[in-house]
């Protein structure tokens, strides 16, 4: 080799060398620094409670770190370490850099023991306690428990109470066999005729008198003996019952009797007693005895039998159907079904079973009426019925008088009357604008007993003010009719006003729906309503105002009104609170005074046809004005007072309220 290559190798020589120094040299570097950052970051870790913590493994789940004698090394910000132990539930805990160098304890949960005993019995009545507590009923017991001490008993009613006590530890498993010793106890057994066969089980043991021992259950006791009845008997030997005595009246044999009874379903008696309907039953020996079949729809039949002791005989029963005439009347003529099966039109003369019938009476605008029967061959049974119209029936069932869901009380009228409203012109106080007119009123309606107060109102308007127990005024007519279709929704009624806008479109003289009162119902409440003739004012015809009548402008409101009322003082100078007067004749309160009121028709100056008789109905023009009727508290004069008064409004005020009305049922 030459001198140059010599050269070059040995350089390469000392350049590998002087590299492996490096890597060497970093290396150990490296591991002071490995070793010095571990050393300063051991995290002491302890597994609770301490009576596992030599036994219990530790394991790193994340990051980078070692475990090393129970002390945690790691390289990352986190490490989640992992702990077990046999008889524990493993558990994992994150340590983060704020918990390295410090000590951590891992606490571990005990597996629960479990516990399963057995009895071999077949029922569930075993009855299993845990420290004197009931627990379960059952034939086997299986429980986990925590590790601790333990009394479990195994009570069942036939056997010796059984008690194991145990030291549970964690995830200890106990499985066993109960061998449970019977009860035994002592049944003592005696008859009225001695020498009686016992048969206990199905097995002979002797004769009466005896005593033996039996163990825990219960057990069947057959007593035989010729000449007498077997008597059939059960015991049950427990825990809390080991001493039976029974004695036994032993009874001379029956005879039997092999019974056939038709059609079935019926009732047997015997001797006046009811018997059980069974194919073979026994009765009393050498006496006469008298057996009874009957079912409902047939002809009852009863036989006489007197057997000797011992014998066995046969009897019949063959019941014949029982059929009653049956005569069906309705007025009107209806039509009638009987158990829902159509059979003609009244008057019907039928033949039918002696069962209950129901009978259906049935005819188009009439309500229908249902009657229950059951006719009989002693004698023709009779059916009669008076069939309502709907509207009849629906008028019977209205109340008196009902209370609204806004808080106002209704009162029912039947009015079949006529009443001439207006006045003639010689009438004191009479306006050119009170037509006569006369009017047929017969149909049923409600009227409020008092006007709407601001209480019932505010209900429908929040916006209402005013003291509760006042009548409600400054109500337009619109907001009147509005607040009736509102109450009449609530109701679940039909309503009366059909309103687009500020407008009423449409009016439903078919409804039952709240409304106002027609001027003509107003009218008549007030004029002849509970009198036997029509008077000229609310109170009568007298001019003079009984005390407490109506109140209006009296001795209080001189100098706050135009007109007043000399001598008369009602008590309030303004509105009162609905009711404050006395009962109007009518049964209403207030038609007379306290605030004038809204009604249903449009305000109209047409003259009625004279001689003609107008039947009342709802009024459906259409306009701007609606009829006002009655006195308020600022009335004064005899004009304004009369019952006949009226006037036509378009705005609210502060006089003028309004009242209620319905009819009872829809329809004319």
């Amino acid at each position: 080799m030459s001198e140059f290559n010599q050269a070059i190798e040995a350089a390469k020589r000392r350049q590998r060398r002087m590299l492996l120094w490096l890597s060497l040299g970093f290396i150990v570097v490296a591991c002071i620094v490995f070793a010095t950052l571990i050393a300063s970051r051991a995290t002491p870790i302890q597994v609770l409670p301490e009576a596992i913590s030599t036994e219990a493994k530790l394991s790193t789940n994340s990051g980078i770190a070692l475990l090393l004698d129970h002390h945690l090394y790691s390289l990352s910000d986190t490490a989640e370490v992992e702990a077990s132990a046999p008889g524990y539930q493993t558990t994992t805990q994150l340590i983060s850099q704020s918990g390295f160098g410090k000590l951590t304890q891992i606490t571990l949960q005990p597996l629960p023991a479990e516990v399963v005993l057995k009895t071999g019995l077949e029922d569930n009545k075993t009855r299993w306690y845990i420290n004197d507590k009931l627990t379960t009923v059952a034939n086997t017991f299986e429980q986990s428990f925590e590790n601790g001490d333990y009394t479990i008993k195994a009570s069942h009613p036939f056997y010796e109470p059984v008690t194991r006590q145990y030291s549970l530890a964690p995830a200890q498993k106990i499985e066993e066999t109960l061998n449970l010793t019977p009860v035994m106890g002592e049944l003592s057994l005696s008859s009225t005729s001695a020498q009686a066969d016992v048969s206990i089980d199905g097995k002979a043991q002797g004769q009466t008198p005896l005593t033996l021992s039996l163990p825990g259950g219960p057990h069947q006791l057959d007593i035989t003996k010729p000449g007498f009845e077997t008597v059939t008997d059960s015991v049950e030997i427990n825990q809390t019952s080991t001493q039976i005595n029974r004695q036994y009246r032993l009874q001379a044999e029956r005879a039997k009797i092999h019974l056939t009874a038709l059609p079935e379903g019926g009732t047997l008696t015997v001797n006046g007693i009811d018997t059980p309907l069974q194919n073979v039953i026994k009765v009393d020996a050498n006496q006469n005895n008298v057996l009874t079949y009957k079912k409902p729809g047939y002809f009852s039949q009863s036989k006489r039998v007197n057997l000797k002791q011992g014998e066995t005989s046969e009897l019949q029963f063959n019941l014949e159907k029982e059929m009653g005439k049956v005569v069906i009347e309705s007025t009107p003529q209806a039509n009638v079904t009987i158990n829902n099966k159509s059979v003609g039109q009244t008057p019907l003369s039928l033949t039918l079973d002696a069962l209950p019938q129901t009978i259906d009476f049935s005819l188009d605008g009439y309500r229908a009426e249902t009657r229950t029967i059951t006719p009989t061959a002693k004698s023709t049974s009779s059916v009669s019925v008076n069939l309502l119209t709907e509207k009849q029936a629906r008028l019977q069932e209205a109340p008196r008088s009902y209370n609204t869901r806004a808080g106002g009380e209704m009162m029912l009228f039947t009015p079949n009357d006529t009443i001439i409203m207006g006045a003639e012109r010689s009438e004191p106080g009479q306006r050119a604008n009170e037509f006569i007119r006369k009017v047929t009123i017969n149909r049923p309606f409600y009227a409020g007993v008092h006007e709407v107060t601001n209480a019932a109102y505010a209900q429908f308007d929040k916006s209402h003010k005013g003291d509760p127990n006042l009548p409600a005024t400054s109500v337009t007519w619109l907001d009147a009719v509005r607040y009736a279709n509102w109450l009449s929704q609530l109701e679940g009624l039909t309503v009366v006003y059909n309103i687009n806008g500020n407008q009423v479109t449409q009016i439903n003289d078919q409804a039952d729906g709240y409304r106002l009162l027609t001027e003509a119902e107003w009218e008549w409440l007030a004029r002849k309503a509970g009198r036997p003739v029509q008077t000229l004012f609310v109170w009568g015809n007298d001019k003079t105002i009984l005390p407490k009548a109506v109140n209006i402008a009296d001795e209080s409101a001189k100098g706050s009104v135009t007109h007043y009322v000399p001598r008369y003082n009602d008590g309030y100078a303004g509105m009162a609170p609905v009711m404050s007067m006395n009962r109007e004749l009518s049964g209403l309160f207030d038609l007379g005074g306290n605030v004038s009121e809204w009604t249903h028709d449009n305000y109209s100056l047409t003259v009625p046809k004279p001689g003609l008789v107008y039947t009342q109905t709802l009024d459906k023009t259409a306009g701007d004005e609606h009829v006002v009727k009655g006195a308020n508290w600022r009335s004064g004069t005899l004009s304004e007072l009369r019952a006949s008064y009226r006037d036509g409004a378009s705005q609210g005020r502060d006089d003028l309220g309004f009242r209620l009305g319905r009819y009872v049922y829809g329809g004319h």
